[in-house]
């Protein structure tokens, strides 16, 4: 009963939360055979609520032990389904324990039931794959074997892709990945089981890379972060994809990830003049305090009756935006501001902001509401008062970017009399990157994929 519930409240949080969550592929998921789900872990305590909220399956959760922390926490996370591992960075010395914790892992598969694991088995949110634990493999091999690999057991990856990991209204794309069978290993198994855990970790580790934009080594990070801001949008173009649409955008931000991580690998001097290239143009960015896309002539001309409905939405939103920014500033900003102050890691933050954030909106959506009530004591109105709460708090929101974007606009055409000698350059810097991302691109082309 409080699983379901924490469920109905984890989906109605994430909705809130998220501007959008894009799920692929979950008609792959068995629904009466034993599961292992595997996922990167990227973001603290929200990566399991949002696969436990996107997953067809109910859930067991392997969570790190210190979480377990007294006999009353005890209690609810068991009611949760959550089961204890043992951390040799947490406490060395109690890692026997996780026999009884795989032993519940053994039991749940034999049951037909599922249960999720992050074999990183720590969240940094780094656009890096740690390095993955053999608990998922040696679990699921180990309840085959007890049950002469006749349970079908199948171990399904789960990439978790955030748009931004810390902002509210961000997007997420989870992607579940192709199964892999358990029994076919089990000659494997029998004759090397160290091997083989190690070999089936590999395969996991493959398949997690592959449903997701991470990097085989963190030294390029800067290299792709670059690439995606001023050519993603160019090459999503040329290759026919819509902007607005998030598988294509994963799909070229792996592409982009991809053939940055083949040319570290290959030809280390041009990944290192690139990134001389890159630096100087977005120093003068800085040095300009002006974004990539105000050098973008394509851009900009497309945008030019763009900027004139922005004018227009601005104007006759402007009494909504109020409303909404009256009724919604204190429970937006307010958990921002804890976060902040507890100097959280990046991992946490979202989880964090999540939490407080859901809380908060909840007593003061209640308490505004019991106010109004008060003060009119008219049920129609409190009613429509209530309504109208989260859509112009969301409006708001929307209409504040709009806002920032129409400000940045008007501050480049002030700076573009005063500076234009530096803007002139970084047009021109801008141009030669992008020729030389250009014939890299072609000669990656004739490489590696013709």
């Amino acid at each position: 009963m409080l699983y379901s519930f924490i469920h109905r409240v984890a989906l109605l949080a994430l909705k809130l939360f998220f501007n959008e969550v894009t799920i692929q592929n979950r008609e792959k998921v068995p629904q009466n055979s034993p599961v292992i789900f595997v996922a990167n872990h990227p973001n603290f305590f929200m990566d399991p609520l949002i696969v436990g909220s996107c997953c067809p399956r109910i859930l067991h959760f392997f969570a790190k032990s210190t979480i377990f922390s007294s006999r009353f926490k005890n209690l609810i996370l068991n009611k949760l389904n959550l089961i204890p591992i043992y951390r040799k960075i947490d406490d060395e010395a109690n890692m026997g324990k996780n026999v009884d914790s795989f032993i519940r892992g053994y039991e749940i598969l034999e049951k037909n039931g599922a249960f999720l694991i992050f074999p990183e088995g720590i969240s940094m949110g780094r656009r890096v794959l740690e390095k993955l634990k053999t608990g998922a493999a040696r679990i699921g091999l180990e309840a085959e074997a007890r049950n002469n690999f006749s349970l079908n057991c199948c171990i399904i990856p789960i990439g978790i892709s955030y748009s931004d990991l810390v902002r509210f209204r961000s997007d997420i794309m989870v992607r579940f990945g192709e199964p892999i069978f358990l029994k076919d290993f089990q000659k494997e198994y029998h004759s090397n089981e160290k091997q083989t855990v190690k070999i089936l970790t590999g395969k996991i580790r493959d398949a997690l890379n592959g449903l997701t934009n991470y990097l085989q080594n963190e030294e390029v990070e800067d290299i792709v972060d670059g690439l995606e801001l001023i050519y993603k949008m160019e090459l999503m173009t040329e290759m026919g994809m819509e902007l607005e649409d998030r598988n294509d955008d994963f799909l070229t931000s792996k592409l982009l990830t991809d053939a940055v991580q083949w040319y570290n690998e290959n030809d280390p001097p041009l990944v290192e003049e690139f990134r001389k290239k890159l630096n100087a143009y977005l120093g003068l960015l800085r040095k300009l305090d002006i974004r990539d896309e105000f050098l973008d002539p394509t851009r900009q001309e497309a945008q030019n009756w763009g900027k004139t409905k922005t004018i227009i939405f601005l104007l006759l939103g402007s009494p909504l935006f109020i409303w909404g920014l009256i009724t919604n500033y204190i429970p937006y900003k307010v958990p921002r501001m804890l976060v902040d102050l507890g100097k959280t890691h990046s991992s946490e933050m979202a989880s964090w902001k999540l939490a407080y954030g859901f809380i908060l909106f909840i007593i003061y959506y209640g308490f505004s509401v019991l106010l109004i009530w008060k003060i009119t004591g008219h049920a129609t109105f409190t009613i429509l008062f209530l309504l109208s709460l989260i859509p112009s708090g969301n409006f708001a929101l929307y209409y504040s970017k709009s806002l920032m974007k129409y400000r940045q606009h008007v501050k480049f055409l002030s700076i573009f009399y005063k500076k234009r000698t530096i803007i002139f350059d970084a047009i021109k810097q801008r141009v030669e990157l992008l020729q030389f991302i250009e014939d890299s691109k072609n000669r990656y082309q004739r490489t590696v994929i013709e």
